[in-house]
């Protein structure tokens, strides 16, 4: 009598209707929050960008935490660290392997777009204050979305569904998440649902939330605050190098950047392949 309510509610549509709550209510909590501190601290200009576009995404993070806290036990354990009883994989070394696993893979792009002439850099400022902050700010963005749908989505998902129902699902509300950006395209579009697909196999076959959060979080800090070029459309007010000019390709796209070139596609196919050889457990 009890198994039929909780088959219910993990019932794909409900499940999508779910997350599409958990992130209306994240985004007004979190606007609330950065309202209020942004009225208590005047910052300065690349500050109050990275502030505005990436902290507002706190109330996401708080709000799709504490709906798993209380409705979804297992979900929630699969987004701790292991003495909390979450997952074992969820561990500092993976977290930093996620890292430099981002940084590697975005900054295989951006290298691709220069040499193919797409782009041209000049030094901007080097501010470790900042670098570090930001870096931090954008690990809760990135966080965020990754607590939503490969946190919630393809953790309740994979109770009631094969795991390919799961990544599909939450993969897709990803890419329709990003649909009103900036410069968008087509292609774009599909790279971001690769991503999604790419970082859920990376949860299944690690067991580890957060390396995805990692890998999703040097993604961005790499294209947005290091390089200085457009992350999913928005561009920075503030980065260690300025994007003095570029054109479009079939490796770079001039309004959406690197997410939206034939490059992007294929680290990403990379990544699938490594995760699927290397992974520690098979979906």
């Amino acid at each position: 009598m009890t198994e039929q309510p909780r088959l219910k509610r993990h019932f794909w549509v409900w499940v999508i209707l779910i997350a599409l709550a958990l992130l209306l209510l994240g985004e007004i909590a979190g606007e609330v929050c950065v309202t209020i501190l942004q009225n208590l601290i005047p910052l300065p200009d690349e500050y109050e960008f990275i502030v505005s576009i990436y902290l507002s995404f706190i109330g996401i993070d708080a709000v799709v935490l504490i709906f798993c806290w209380l409705w979804e036990k297992d979900v929630f354990r699969s987004m701790l660290w292991p003495k909390a009883g979450g997952a074992s994989g969820n561990t500092l070394k993976v977290f930093l392997l996620g890292l430099l696993a981002g940084f590697l893979l975005n900054g295989a792009c951006i290298l691709v777009a220069w040499l193919h002439g797409d782009i041209r850099l000049s030094f901007g400022r080097f501010q470790p204050v900042y670098l570090l902050f930001a870096l931090v700010v954008i690990c809760i963005q990135s966080g965020a979305e990754e607590l939503l749908t490969r946190g919630y989505m393809l953790g309740a998902l994979r109770e009631r569904y094969p795991a390919w129902v799961a990544v599909a699902v939450n993969s897709l509300l990803f890419g329709a998440l990003h649909l009103f950006n900036d410069g968008v395209t087509v292609f774009s579009v599909l790279n971001i649902v690769a991503f999604g697909a790419v970082l859920s196999l990376v949860v299944i076959r690690w067991n580890s939330l957060w390396m995805s959060i990692a890998i999703h979080t040097a993604w961005n800090f790499t294209q947005n605050i290091l390089f200085g070029l457009p992350n999913s459309g928005i561009v920075s007010q503030g980065s260690l190098f300025r994007l003095e000019a570029a054109s479009g390709s079939l490796l770079y796209d001039a309004g959406f950047g690197v997410e939206g070139g034939l490059t992007a596609l294929l680290v990403m196919v990379l990544l699938g392949a490594l995760t699927f050889l290397v992974g520690r457990k098979k979906a």
